[in-house]
Protein backbone atom coordinates (compact mmCIF):
# COMPACT_ATOMS: atom_id res chain seq x y z
CA UNK A 1 0.00 0.00 0.00
CA UNK A 2 1.31 3.49 -0.88
CA UNK A 3 1.84 6.13 1.79
CA UNK A 4 -1.25 7.93 0.50
CA UNK A 5 -3.72 5.04 0.53
CA UNK A 6 -6.75 5.04 -1.74
CA UNK A 7 -10.22 4.57 -0.20
CA UNK A 8 -10.13 0.85 -1.06
CA UNK A 9 -6.63 0.45 0.37
CA UNK A 10 -7.70 2.29 3.51
CA UNK A 11 -10.71 0.04 3.95
CA UNK A 12 -8.49 -3.05 3.76
CA UNK A 13 -5.78 -1.63 6.00
CA UNK A 14 -8.06 -0.25 8.71
CA UNK A 15 -9.97 -3.53 8.94
CA UNK A 16 -6.82 -5.27 10.13
CA UNK A 17 -6.03 -5.84 13.81
CA UNK A 18 -2.30 -5.28 13.39
CA UNK A 19 -0.45 -2.57 15.38
CA UNK A 20 0.32 -0.80 12.09
CA UNK A 21 -3.36 -0.64 11.15
CA UNK A 22 -4.26 0.69 14.61
CA UNK A 23 -1.62 3.41 14.32
CA UNK A 24 -2.92 4.47 10.89
CA UNK A 25 -6.49 4.47 12.19
CA UNK A 26 -5.57 6.51 15.27
CA UNK A 27 -3.53 9.02 13.25
CA UNK A 28 -6.30 9.57 10.69
CA UNK A 29 -8.98 10.01 13.34
CA UNK A 30 -6.71 12.36 15.31
CA UNK A 31 -5.95 14.38 12.17
CA UNK A 32 -9.64 14.58 11.26
CA UNK A 33 -10.37 15.94 14.72
CA UNK A 34 -7.57 18.52 14.75
CA UNK A 35 -7.99 19.61 11.11
CA UNK A 36 -11.73 19.94 11.73
CA UNK A 37 -11.28 22.10 14.84
CA UNK A 38 -8.04 24.01 14.26
CA UNK A 39 -7.60 23.84 10.50
CA UNK A 40 -4.68 22.32 8.62
CA UNK A 41 -2.39 25.32 9.07
CA UNK A 42 -3.16 25.59 12.78
CA UNK A 43 -2.54 21.93 13.53
CA UNK A 44 0.89 20.65 14.49
CA UNK A 45 2.10 17.12 13.86
CA UNK A 46 2.94 16.99 17.56
CA UNK A 47 -0.70 17.53 18.55
CA UNK A 48 -1.86 14.88 16.07
CA UNK A 49 0.65 12.37 17.42
CA UNK A 50 -0.19 13.17 21.04
CA UNK A 51 -3.92 12.65 20.49
CA UNK A 52 -3.20 9.42 18.60
CA UNK A 53 -0.84 8.33 21.42
CA UNK A 54 2.02 7.63 19.04
CA UNK A 55 5.29 9.29 18.07
CA UNK A 56 5.65 12.08 15.51
CA UNK A 57 7.87 9.94 13.28
CA UNK A 58 4.96 7.57 12.61
CA UNK A 59 3.24 10.32 10.57
CA UNK A 60 6.14 10.46 8.13
CA UNK A 61 6.52 6.68 8.18
CA UNK A 62 2.89 5.89 7.37
CA UNK A 63 1.84 8.97 5.35
CA UNK A 64 4.97 10.80 4.17
CA UNK A 65 4.20 13.69 6.51
CA UNK A 66 1.36 16.05 7.34
CA UNK A 67 0.28 16.72 3.74
CA UNK A 68 0.10 12.99 3.02
CA UNK A 69 -1.94 12.48 6.18
CA UNK A 70 -4.41 15.12 5.01
CA UNK A 71 -4.77 13.34 1.66
CA UNK A 72 -5.40 10.13 3.60
CA UNK A 73 -8.11 11.98 5.54
CA UNK A 74 -9.80 12.97 2.28
CA UNK A 75 -9.68 9.35 1.12
CA UNK A 76 -11.03 8.30 4.52
CA UNK A 77 -14.01 10.63 4.00
CA UNK A 78 -14.61 9.08 0.58
CA UNK A 79 -14.35 5.60 2.10
CA UNK A 80 -16.71 6.35 5.00
CA UNK A 81 -19.40 8.00 2.86
CA UNK A 82 -18.95 5.42 0.11
CA UNK A 83 -19.51 2.58 2.56
CA UNK A 84 -22.69 4.16 3.90
CA UNK A 85 -24.05 4.76 0.39
CA UNK A 86 -22.76 1.59 -1.23
CA UNK A 87 -26.40 0.65 -1.84
CA UNK A 88 -26.38 3.42 -4.47
CA UNK A 89 -22.75 3.61 -5.57
CA UNK A 90 -22.56 -0.10 -6.36
CA UNK A 91 -25.41 0.12 -8.86
CA UNK A 92 -24.79 0.84 -12.53
CA UNK A 93 -26.57 3.83 -14.01
CA UNK A 94 -28.15 1.55 -16.60
CA UNK A 95 -29.67 -0.53 -13.79
CA UNK A 96 -31.16 2.55 -12.15
CA UNK A 97 -32.63 3.72 -15.45
CA UNK A 98 -34.73 0.55 -15.59
CA UNK A 99 -36.25 0.88 -12.11
CA UNK A 100 -39.94 1.63 -11.75
CA UNK A 101 -40.93 4.88 -9.97
CA UNK A 102 -41.87 2.86 -6.89
CA UNK A 103 -38.57 0.98 -6.87
CA UNK A 104 -36.60 4.20 -7.32
CA UNK A 105 -38.44 5.86 -4.43
CA UNK A 106 -37.76 2.84 -2.22
CA UNK A 107 -34.03 3.10 -3.02
CA UNK A 108 -34.03 6.81 -2.19
CA UNK A 109 -35.70 6.14 1.17
CA UNK A 110 -33.25 3.32 1.88
CA UNK A 111 -30.38 5.71 1.14
CA UNK A 112 -31.92 8.35 3.44
CA UNK A 113 -32.31 5.82 6.23
CA UNK A 114 -28.64 4.83 5.98
CA UNK A 115 -27.50 8.46 5.89
CA UNK A 116 -29.52 9.36 8.97
CA UNK A 117 -28.21 6.35 10.88
CA UNK A 118 -24.62 7.26 9.99
CA UNK A 119 -24.84 10.98 10.77
CA UNK A 120 -26.79 10.50 13.99
CA UNK A 121 -25.15 7.43 15.52
CA UNK A 122 -21.67 6.88 14.06
CA UNK A 123 -18.89 8.51 16.08
CA UNK A 124 -16.82 9.02 12.94
CA UNK A 125 -19.58 11.14 11.37
CA UNK A 126 -18.72 14.13 13.54
CA UNK A 127 -15.06 13.86 12.52
CA UNK A 128 -15.95 13.56 8.84
CA UNK A 129 -18.42 16.47 8.84
CA UNK A 130 -16.15 18.74 10.87
CA UNK A 131 -13.20 18.08 8.56
CA UNK A 132 -15.32 18.67 5.47
CA UNK A 133 -16.68 22.00 6.71
CA UNK A 134 -13.41 23.34 8.11
CA UNK A 135 -10.94 22.21 5.47
CA UNK A 136 -12.16 20.52 2.31
CA UNK A 137 -14.92 22.95 1.30
CA UNK A 138 -12.47 25.87 1.44
CA UNK A 139 -9.92 24.27 -0.87
CA UNK A 140 -10.74 24.18 -4.61
CA UNK A 141 -8.16 21.43 -5.24
CA UNK A 142 -9.53 19.21 -2.51
CA UNK A 143 -13.13 19.85 -3.54
CA UNK A 144 -12.16 18.78 -7.06
CA UNK A 145 -10.41 15.67 -5.74
CA UNK A 146 -13.36 14.56 -3.59
CA UNK A 147 -15.90 15.53 -6.24
CA UNK A 148 -14.40 13.27 -8.89
CA UNK A 149 -13.60 10.49 -6.42
CA UNK A 150 -16.99 10.32 -4.73
CA UNK A 151 -19.61 13.00 -5.31
CA UNK A 152 -19.79 12.95 -9.10
CA UNK A 153 -20.57 9.20 -9.34
CA UNK A 154 -22.81 9.44 -6.28
CA UNK A 155 -24.79 12.45 -7.50
CA UNK A 156 -25.13 10.95 -10.98
CA UNK A 157 -26.83 7.93 -9.40
CA UNK A 158 -28.96 9.91 -6.96
CA UNK A 159 -30.10 12.20 -9.79
CA UNK A 160 -31.01 9.16 -11.88
CA UNK A 161 -33.01 7.77 -8.94
CA UNK A 162 -34.85 11.05 -8.46
CA UNK A 163 -35.56 11.16 -12.19
CA UNK A 164 -37.01 7.65 -12.19
CA UNK A 165 -39.04 8.34 -9.04
CA UNK A 166 -40.54 11.64 -10.28
CA UNK A 167 -40.50 11.57 -14.07
CA UNK A 168 -38.36 14.71 -14.17
CA UNK A 169 -35.40 14.73 -16.60
CA UNK A 170 -31.92 14.23 -15.13
CA UNK A 171 -30.93 17.60 -16.62
CA UNK A 172 -33.58 19.47 -14.61
CA UNK A 173 -32.12 22.23 -12.42
CA UNK A 174 -35.13 21.88 -10.14
CA UNK A 175 -34.32 18.21 -9.63
CA UNK A 176 -30.65 18.89 -8.88
CA UNK A 177 -31.49 21.63 -6.36
CA UNK A 178 -34.11 19.40 -4.74
CA UNK A 179 -31.40 16.81 -4.06
CA UNK A 180 -29.24 19.44 -2.35
CA UNK A 181 -32.29 20.51 -0.32
CA UNK A 182 -32.70 16.91 0.82
CA UNK A 183 -29.03 16.65 1.80
CA UNK A 184 -29.28 19.98 3.62
CA UNK A 185 -32.08 18.70 5.84
CA UNK A 186 -30.07 15.64 6.82
CA UNK A 187 -26.94 17.61 7.60
CA UNK A 188 -28.60 20.48 9.45
CA UNK A 189 -30.37 18.27 11.94
CA UNK A 190 -26.95 16.78 12.76
CA UNK A 191 -24.96 20.01 12.75
CA UNK A 192 -27.53 21.70 14.96
CA UNK A 193 -27.68 18.78 17.41
CA UNK A 194 -27.15 20.92 20.56
CA UNK A 195 -30.11 23.11 19.55
CA UNK A 196 -32.21 20.10 18.55
CA UNK A 197 -31.54 18.36 21.87
CA UNK A 198 -32.35 21.49 23.88
CA UNK A 199 -35.54 22.27 21.96
CA UNK A 200 -36.76 18.68 22.03
CA UNK A 201 -35.84 18.14 25.68
CA UNK A 202 -33.67 15.16 24.76
CA UNK A 203 -30.52 14.13 26.60
CA UNK A 204 -29.10 12.31 23.60
CA UNK A 205 -30.13 10.68 20.31
CA UNK A 206 -31.00 7.12 21.24
CA UNK A 207 -33.16 4.56 19.40
CA UNK A 208 -36.46 6.37 20.13
CA UNK A 209 -35.12 9.78 19.13
CA UNK A 210 -33.52 8.30 16.01
CA UNK A 211 -36.87 6.78 15.01
CA UNK A 212 -38.54 10.20 15.35
CA UNK A 213 -35.86 11.89 13.25
CA UNK A 214 -36.18 9.22 10.57
CA UNK A 215 -39.97 9.50 10.53
CA UNK A 216 -40.06 13.27 10.05
CA UNK A 217 -37.29 13.33 7.44
CA UNK A 218 -38.85 10.43 5.53
CA UNK A 219 -42.16 12.30 5.48
CA UNK A 220 -40.38 15.41 4.20
CA UNK A 221 -38.55 13.51 1.43
CA UNK A 222 -41.75 11.77 0.37
CA UNK A 223 -43.49 15.15 0.16
CA UNK A 224 -40.61 16.50 -1.92
CA UNK A 225 -40.82 13.54 -4.32
CA UNK A 226 -44.60 13.89 -4.56
CA UNK A 227 -44.26 17.58 -5.44
CA UNK A 228 -41.57 16.94 -8.05
CA UNK A 229 -43.74 14.24 -9.59
CA UNK A 230 -46.36 16.87 -10.45
CA UNK A 231 -43.93 18.48 -12.88
CA UNK A 232 -42.51 22.01 -13.11
CA UNK A 233 -45.87 23.61 -13.93
CA UNK A 234 -47.18 22.66 -10.47
CA UNK A 235 -44.16 23.92 -8.48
Amino acid sequence: MSNTPTPDELREALASDTPSAKTKRDLIESALYHFGHEGYAGTSTRSIAQTAKTNIASIAYHFDGKAGLKRACINFVAMAIGDVLSVILNRKLTDIEHLSPEEARAKILEMIDRMITFTQTNKRAELVIGFMLKEVLHSPDEIDMLYHMLFEPLMDRVTALFSRATGQPVTSDELKLAIFAMIGQLLYIRLARPLVLKRMGWQAVGPDELAQIKAILTRSINALLDDLSKGPDHA
